[in-house]
């Protein structure tokens, strides 16, 4: 009887150790967020608050983008598709096209980003293509369901409950649908979570910098040169062929677990505006009356950067707003079984 215990015991203790017998806490996560006009006065940080999306699970781009993959120098670029497993593969129909229609096809369209090696190939780096605007319902095309030993999964409109929630606000003058989306994930603590990739809205990459300069496209420096070849006053540098997104709204969302959940948000929110803005040096050698002057300063159209910067504990089932003079995030993270192997 002694030796049946001990067998008993010791057998547990080896479970309990076991990363595939350990119980993940698993939640699912819904969250709205808009953007509303306000009359505030607030002053802004000039420049982006910083956000680590490298790491970040993005469960958008699959979603909204156009995906293509890259081999290096073993074969030229294929769209990626998914099959019922979520796997990734290049479509059959891009492999009888030729290497230089399909270089030109990515060149001449609009932004990209790159996100890292592919699961099709572990050389492969997957890359995306973007519409000039997104929608705000990012949702899976079917009901989907967690896996256990995966990552997040993104879930299906129907599978949301924020339906009464939206229709209410957006009915409120002034706001504006930036983001919704649902997705089931397992919970890990501090150290070990990975934060969700969030952004939305329009990509203002043709017209600004990341850093909310303007850009000046090359066809009006063009339209500024002299007869003798010598560029006039706007000397801004002109937009790259493929610069990578700008989105109105872009950021991460790092809930974990210790004890209570938290969440923490590090967005940004992206308006056009005006500030005042040095003077290209050429246009105020111009214009200088005295050398030792300060460099003139006119109000130039500008991409402002507003954030959402916040860290918060919360109860798990509980719909909680976080607020904000320029937008609003609507979050509800749900208990859930366990999901199946």
């Amino acid at each position: 009887m002694l030796r049946q215990l001990a067998v008993s015991i010791a057998t547990l203790i080896v479970l309990s150790h076991s990363p595939l017998a350990r119980a993940e806490a698993w939640f699912e996560v819904e969250v709205y967020i808009f953007e509303r006009q306000s009359q505030s006065t607030e002053q802004w940080p000039m420049a982006p608050i910083e956000t680590k999306t490298n790491r970040a699970i993005d469960l958008i781009s699959p979603v909204v983008g156009q995906a293509v993959i890259s081999m290096g120098n073993e074969s030229a670029p294929c769209t990626l598709v998914y099959d019922a497993d979520a796997n990734s593969h290049c479509a059959e129909s891009t492999t009888t096209g030729t290497n230089a229609d399909a270089t030109t096809e990515l060149t001449n369209g609009s932004a990209f980003a790159i996100s890292g090696p592919s699961t099709a190939n572990s050389n492969a780096v997957t890359s995306y293509r973007y519409p000039t605007v997104i929608p705000s319902e990012i949702s899976s095309a079917s009901q989907a369901y967690a896996t256990l030993g995966a990552g997040p999964v993104l879930l299906a409109s129907s599978q949301g409950q924020f339906a009464s929630i939206i229709n209410s606000l957006s009915r409120e003058r002034g706001n504006r649908s930036l983001l919704h989306m649902t997705w089931q994930q397992p919970m890990m603590g501090k150290s070990g979570s990975v934060p969700i990739r969030l952004f939305a809205g329009k990509d203002y990459s043709a017209s600004y910098h990341f850093d909310g300069r303007q850009i000046v496209q090359q066809a009006m420096a063009s339209a500024m040169q002299g007869t003798n070849g010598t560029t006039g006053m706007m000397t801004e540098t002109s937009a790259p062929l493929s610069p990578s997104p700008v989105w109105q709204l872009d950021g991460t969302l790092n809930i974990y677990l210790s004890h209570y959940l938290y969440i923490e948000t590090a967005l940004n929110l992206r308006k056009e505006g005006r500030k005042l803005m040095p003077v290209a040096a050429d246009e105020a050698s111009m214009n200088a009356t005295n050398t030792a002057a300060a460099p003139a300063k006119v109000m130039t159209p500008y991409l402002m950067s507003i954030p959402l910067e916040q860290n918060r504990r919360v109860k798990s089932d509980e719909i909680h707003y976080l607020d904000h003079p320029e937008m609003g995030m609507v979050i509800q993270i749900r208990k859930m079984a366990q999901p199946n192997a």
